[in-house]
């Protein structure tokens, strides 16, 4: 078995200890592991710590927390060891909660990079959670903010009993200009079974199917606004793609500007292979090797990528994929 991973992100304050301690009440839940970075906000609350035992705490309900020490991925490993030898409870579901200064791109990066990681776990999901209160401030003056929520695959907002209905109506529109391919939820509305799906869904793919207000190849954009030079766009191309035009794409992509490149996922239709799609992703500098879905999960076999950027506009993107592929 494979152990998912769900990072939970989201800026000081935002709600993240008070989630998981939520979560880690129910039995769905259990059989998770969470890892808490030690320079972020307060320790998870005392009252769902019964015991522990130097860097390894003991919950209340089996599960189990590892404070961040030095290395992530070192973690990761002595925690998997300590699973098999049975010193911990046996988990099957990891849980990351990030400091609230964090970029989760380097994390995100950590899990789909390492070799040995990718032996024993998966990156499954991003959630990021935005405070309804402080959130379109934040957002505003903090750009670490809205790269948590550029990276997100789900988006949860928090402490909506605390506003009027229009700010949250304000919030999601903000957020979603942000990052329109990720779910928008009130994390207030959701049951413990609901968070839990919101948690295991895997994002192997960027969009379910085409939204109205996208235009086919070579594609349209969003971007955040508000003085955010983070951007977000899709791009679809219509006619299969050589495998080795992939490749080369995804090559000259990532010595483009790398620094500038936060995120790319999505499906290629790939000649030869069209009843299955090849699943892309890519961090930074780093393209993750190709996965392939067993059908499409939309009618129409289209390449369509998503993009999340520092300062890279669609055009430059567009320039690159159409060089490649008229060669």
């Amino acid at each position: 078995m494979v152990i998912p991973i769900t990072v939970i992100t989201g800026f000081l304050g935002s709600g993240k200890t008070t989630l998981i301690s939520r979560l880690l009440q129910s039995p769905d839940l259990a059989d998770t592991a969470v890892i808490v970075n030690e320079f972020g906000e307060t320790d998870l609350d005392h009252t769902l710590i019964a015991a522990s035992s130097e860097n390894i705490l003991q919950l209340m309900n089996g599960c189990i927390c590892c404070t961040i020490r030095e290395d992530l991925a070192l973690e990761l490993r002595n925690l998997f060891h300590l699973r098999i030898l049975g010193d911990v409870p046996r988990f099957n579901r990891v849980l990351i909660e990030t400091t609230g200064l964090a970029d989760p791109v380097p994390i995100v990066h950590t899990l789909m990079a390492n070799t040995e990681l990718r032996k024993v776990y998966r990156m499954q999901a991003v959630v990021t959670l935005i405070d309804a209160v402080a959130g379109a401030r934040t957002l505003a003056d903090q750009a670490v903010s809205r790269r948590q929520v550029a990276l997100a695959d789900e988006l949860l907002i928090a402490k909506s009993d605390l506003v009027d209905e229009q700010d949250i109506v304000n919030l999601r529109a903000l957020v979603g200009a942000i990052n329109p391919s990720a779910k928008i939820r009130n994390s207030r509305d959701l049951s413990a079974s609901e968070l839990l799906c919101a948690l295991s869904s895997d994002n192997h793919y960027p969009l379910k199917g085409k939204s109205d207000n996208l235009q086919q190849w070579p594609g349209a954009g969003h971007s955040s606004g508000h003085g955010s030079s983070i951007a977000t766009f899709t791009l679809y191309y219509e006619q299969a793609m050589r495998l080795a035009d992939v490749i080369l794409f995804f090559q000259e992509l990532v010595n483009y500007q790398p620094d500038k490149l936060l995120r790319v996922k999505g499906l290629v239709a790939v000649e030869g292979r069209l009843a299955t799609p090849a699943v892309v992703h890519c961090i930074r500098d780093k393209v993750y090797p190709l996965l392939w879905l067993d059908h499409w999960p939309g009618t129409e076999a289209t390449t369509q990528l998503v993009f999340i950027t520092d300062g890279i506009e669609k055009m430059e993107i567009e320039k690159i994929l159409h060089r490649v592929c008229s060669q």
